[in-house]
């Protein structure tokens, strides 16, 4: 990749388009939003790759995320807390929880990041039965 540096911010261009970067929201996306972003994405996919291994059909799920930081520490990203809502029929949280540590265990992006950013997952069931 290869990043260009503009007043505001940086810019880099890939093959699905233009990503500008910089902590003003008004030119680009924070930092701090694109790394969520990418450990929550990297998370999302193995765990809706590991439910179809399994034959677990999901109505639908999204994630909602917590980020923690240490003012003592330059505001250092300490904790994010994805918290995974699912729905669906005739589900088990317990095998909903397995295969979240699964994916957990396949999600290069949380393996990069969980010596230095405690990531903590959580899974909340709405059946629609």
């Amino acid at each position: 990749m290869l990043f260009k540096f503009k007043e505001e911010g940086i810019r880099v261009e890939l093959a699905y388009g233009i990503l500008d970067v910089s902590e003003d929201l008004y030119h680009g996306y924070k930092p701090e939003h694109l790394l969520v972003s990418a450990i929550a994405g990297s998370s999302a996919q193995e765990f809706t790759d590991l439910l179809e291994l399994h034959h677990t059909h999901v109505d639908d799920f999204f994630i909602r995320s917590e980020v923690t930081k240490d003012e003592k520490d330059g505001n250092r990203i300490k904790r994010i807390k994805l918290h995974f809502v699912v729905k669906g029929r005739n589900l088990n949280i317990d095998k909903l929880y397995r295969v979240l540590e699964k994916a957990r265990a396949k999600c290069a992006i949380i393996r990069s990041v969980e010596d230095s950013i405690d990531i903590v997952e959580t899974l909340e069931l709405v059946s629609l039965n």
